[in-house]
């Protein structure tokens, strides 16, 4: 199956659904749980077929072994009577995958189960859709087909306002990840992750630095990046970015699984996808945990009640905004980099929180760049005018402060965002971004200049201070036209007089 057919396979569905299950988040789900209970089947006859050839001593406990085999997709989707289907998936399949499920290491599958709600009612549709799925071997499809055609299918999330704060637009996530380098070997976070995006982008980074053989592909704003399989990887070298190296925290139990997924299909079995909300509750495992890169778009609404704020966090605040800021600080490891879209308020508002956490940007990290991005990025789900911070925890403060003014992201600036390959600043950001050079677009500040100005980071703020010559025109020009057009208004004004 190639990738038109896998994503003319998840239309079907999702036209299926739609009528039962309007809501594009709903349905989606829904789809994403009978895909997983149809790949832990295969997955799980693969490794029963790879422990029967090694014959090494070691015996694979099948989830399906025994009694379980009625917990199969192939078993229970043949009932032939629906109605028995649908009782059986709400009286004996989910608690079986959430209670039951027998093996230390089934952890992950019973924390995919554990909030999952069924929603299809239909028995009619239902078996319509087990039918669809039921042939397909997700172990047999490659992974990159595979992936491409679920985030094809997650791109229907930007079809409802309400949801688009879990899908970042994929050529900033992309920028943002050239920019901070994850390297094989780090650990990368995401603590808002909504579908995964970030740590995708971040794994196909790092494969592709481990490529001999490397492909150039075009986003549909013009922009180019290279695309690499890993090839040069060793085995244990996969095991460990497959089992140690990403982690998505999510709060809403849905995103959870669909990001949980999103990573199971690009070939990630291991990551750590956990609900968790991780600026508000109480203490646990991860307060404490480092990482060598956090990569993010935080929420920019909501107001945090004040008695479930983590009290780790550098500033204790209400707004979610600078909560994820400080967090961030305090989530990278020593050398660790981070890179995390803020609404451009933080980055000029002069309450003292945000004061704060701007001053402790710059004297506790090393602030290596501000990319001011045009007006509208997110719609149409949304018009805020964001920026995004790259800073490096060196244990030094910030001596200067690189800011870029993204002025056209390759994509119309109004609500349909229609691609404008033509109209891109985004390769000039990166070919700059090695160097940090200046230019009519991209300025160095002081950090004294800054906190001169109440650690205001708005690139705009600071854009008069380089003095390039290419964006400004000399001052005895501007003189001489002022005295020319004082001439003109005097000869009027003396015409005027005579008249009168």
């Amino acid at each position: 199956m190639n990738n038109q057919e896998l994503r003319q396979l998840f239309d079907k569905l999702c036209n299926k659904l739609f009528v039962h299950l309007p809501n594009p988040l709903d349905y989606i789900d829904q789809i994403n749980n009978l895909v997983f209970l149809k790949f832990l089947e295969d997955k799980d006859d693969v490794n029963s077929a790879i422990s029967k050839h090694k014959q090494n001593g070691k015996s694979f406990k099948s989830l399906f072994a025994d009694s379980a085999n009625k917990y199969r997709f192939s078993e229970w989707s043949r009932n032939p009577d629906p109605k028995a289907m649908l009782k059986f998936i709400y009286d004996e399949l989910f608690p079986y995958f959430t209670k039951d499920i027998p093996g230390d290491d089934r952890e992950p599958i019973r924390r995919f189960f554990s909030d999952t709600r069924f929603l299809i009612h239909d028995e009619l549709v239902l078996l319509e859709i087990v039918d669809i799925i039921r042939p397909i071997n997700f172990c047999k499809l490659d992974a990159d087909v595979l992936g491409d055609a679920y985030e094809y299918l997650l791109e229907r999330l930007s079809s409802s306002k309400r949801l688009g704060s879990f899908r970042t637009p994929r050529h900033i996530i992309r920028t943002i990840v050239e920019m901070v380098n994850p390297k094989l070997g780090d650990t990368v976070l995401d603590p808002a992750c909504g579908t995964a995006g970030f740590l995708l982008a971040a794994y196909e980074h790092i494969a592709t630095a481990n490529s001999s053989e490397v492909e150039e592909k075009t986003l549909p704003n013009g922009q180019k990046y290279s695309f690499g399989h890993g090839n040069r990887l060793s085995p244990e070298q996969w095991k460990y970015l497959e089992h140690e190296t990403f982690y998505g925290f999510d709060t809403d139990p849905t995103m959870v699984r669909i990001a949980t997924m999103n990573m199971l299909l690009h070939g990630l079995n291991d990551a750590q996808i956990i609900r968790r909300d991780s600026v508000a509750g109480g203490a646990d495992e991860f307060e404490k945990k480092q990482f060598d890169i956090v990569l993010t778009n935080p929420p920019f609404a909501g107001a945090i009640a004040e008695n479930r704020i983590r009290s780790y966090l550098p500033v204790q605040t209400k707004d979610s905004t600078i909560l994820f800021l400080g967090l961030v600080m305090k989530s990278l490891k020593d050398g660790g980099t981070a890179g995390i879209i803020v609404n451009e308020g933080l980055l000029f508002t002069r309450n003292n929180a945000a004061k704060e956490i701007r001053r402790m940007l710059l004297d506790k990290m090393d602030l290596q760049a501000v990319v001011s991005l045009p007006q509208g990025v997110f719609n149409p789900y949304a018009g805020v005018k964001t920026s995004f911070l790259v800073f490096k925890n060196t244990g030094k403060p910030t001596e200067k402060v690189w800011f870029y003014e993204v002025e056209n992201d390759g994509f119309s600036k109004g609500t349909q965002r229609h691609p404008l390959p033509d109209k891109n600043d985004i390769p000039d950001l990166l070919s700059k971004w090695p160097i940090k050079s200046e230019s009519a677009k991209s300025w160095l500040v002081d950090k004294k200049k800054i906190e001169e100005n109440d650690y205001i980071l708005t690139a705009s703020n600071y854009k008069t201070a380089v003095g390039n010559t290419d964006s400004h025109r000399d001052p005895k020009e501007i003189l001489k036209e002022i005295e020319e057009d004082q001439k003109i208004i005097q000869n009027s004004l003396t015409k005027v007089k005579k008249i009168i």
